[in-house]
C-alpha cells in the first residue's frame, strides 16, 4: 500500500512538471534577426547610405594622405575608420530600435515569456520573425 501511494505520488509529480514545462516551452519565441534587417523598409537606403560613406571615406583618405608618412596614414584612416563607425551606428540605431519595438509588441501579443535568437534555439519555441517584420511594415 505505502509503495502505490509513492509510486502514485511520483506519478503526479512526474505530470506537473510535465505541465509546467510545456507551460513554459508555449512562453517562448525566437526571431530571424538578420531576415527582420533585410525586411526593414528604411534598410535599403541605409545600405546605399553606408556604401556612399564609405566611398567617400576612401576619396577621404586618398586626399588627405597623399605624401604622408605611414604612421601619419595609419593615424588618418584610424579617424576616417571612427567617424565612419559612428555614421554607421546613427544609421542603424533607429532600424535596430524599430525592430526592438516590433519584437517586443509581438512578444506582449502572443503572451510570451521570452524572444530569442533563432541560431539560439536547438529545438522548440515558436517562430515570430513573419508577424513581427509584418509590425515593421506598418
Amino acid at each position: 500500500m505505502k509503495m502505490k501511494k509513492t509510486v502514485a505520488a511520483i506519478a503526479a509529480g512526474m505530470i506537473t512538471l510535465g505541465a509546467m514545462v510545456s507551460a513554459s516551452a508555449a512562453g517562448i519565441g525566437y526571431v530571424n534577426s538578420n531576415a527582420l534587417l533585410q525586411a526593414h523598409p528604411k534598410m535599403q537606403k541605409a545600405q546605399l547610405d553606408m556604401r556612399n560613406a564609405a566611398q567617400k571615406a576612401q576619396e577621404n583618405f586618398k586626399k588627405r594622405a597623399a605624401g604622408k608618412s605611414d604612421q601619419e596614414k595609419q593615424q588618418i584612416a584610424n579617424e576616417i575608420q571612427r567617424d565612419l563607425n559612428q555614421e554607421e551606428q546613427s544609421t542603424m540605431q533607429p532600424i535596430l530600435s524599430d525592430i526592438m519595438k516590433a519584437i517586443q509588441r509581438v512578444r506582449q501579443q502572443k503572451g510570451l515569456d521570452i524572444v530569442l535568437e533563432q541560431g539560439a534555439v536547438v529545438n522548440g519555441g515558436i517562430d515570430i520573425t513573419s508577424e513581427v517584420s509584418q509590425q515593421l511594415a506598418k
